[in-house]
């Protein structure tokens, strides 16, 4: 399940792009309340607090804002970020209950040693870093977790083989590729130049003995 946690947020923020880069400044967040057919709520929130938050409760958690007083249980809809220093610019809350069930992204967290891979020569190439699931709001996983250790060129991970919990449910099919291993350029160059050069050797040889060969020839003929 996702972690939650409670916020302060404050209202009064006035609109327009000056005003919001005036809060960015500030080291504040402009941001927005919306849905269950409420008007919408402008607030503002503290970078540094809204920062710190979430990153200990991951993207999906459920987010109690506290506006002067009145709680109001949300989970991030949608960030926008700048392109250039990825800051967080703008944030979208979803007003929520904890009965309704959600479609989200849910990060996939890959851990463990790729042995196998190793091994037979081969990288770990992770196909999938978000599974969209739907679920209710209190059982939204904070991540899928992977175990890389047995991932092998034959053995890949796939969506339907990923613990989502009694009541998530994905939406992808059950055979899309989670995480796989290929065979690395190092390895297949490897293995290629070697029979290579041992082909061009050998060729090289036949020639030479059948140059030979047909020298003798004409020597005896002379």
């Amino acid at each position: 399940m996702s972690t939650s946690l409670k916020l302060s947020a404050e209202t009064g923020r006035a609109k327009g792009s000056r005003a919001s880069r005036r809060l960015r400044h500030a080291d504040q967040i402009p941001a927005v309340i919306y849905g269950h057919g409420s008007d919408p709520i402008s607030v503002i929130l503290d970078r540094p607090l809204f920062r710190a938050a979430l990153n200990a409760a991951g993207p999906n958690a459920v987010i109690t804002l506290d506006i002067e007083g009145a709680e109001y249980l949300t989970i991030v809809k949608d960030m926008q970020r700048d392109p250039i220093a990825n800051r967080v610019t703008h944030v979208d809350f979803l007003l929520i209950d904890l009965d309704e069930r959600l479609v989200v992204d849910v990060p996939v967290v890959l851990f463990g040693e790729a042995v196998l891979a190793e091994r037979e020569g081969s990288v770990i190439q992770q196909q999938l870093m978000a599974l969209t699931v739907e679920a209710p709001v209190a059982e939204i996983p904070a991540s899928f977790e992977v175990d890389i250790s047995e991932v092998s060129i034959d053995t890949p991970i796939r969506v339907g083989q990923l613990e989502l919990g009694p009541n998530v449910i994905s939406q992808l099919d059950d055979d899309v590729d989670v995480v796989v291993a290929q065979r690395s350029r190092a390895s297949i160059a490897a293995e290629d130049a070697e029979p290579g050069e041992e082909g061009v050797e050998g060729e090289e040889g036949v020639e030479g003995e059948a140059a030979s060969d047909a020298d003798g020839e004409d020597a005896s003929e002379d």
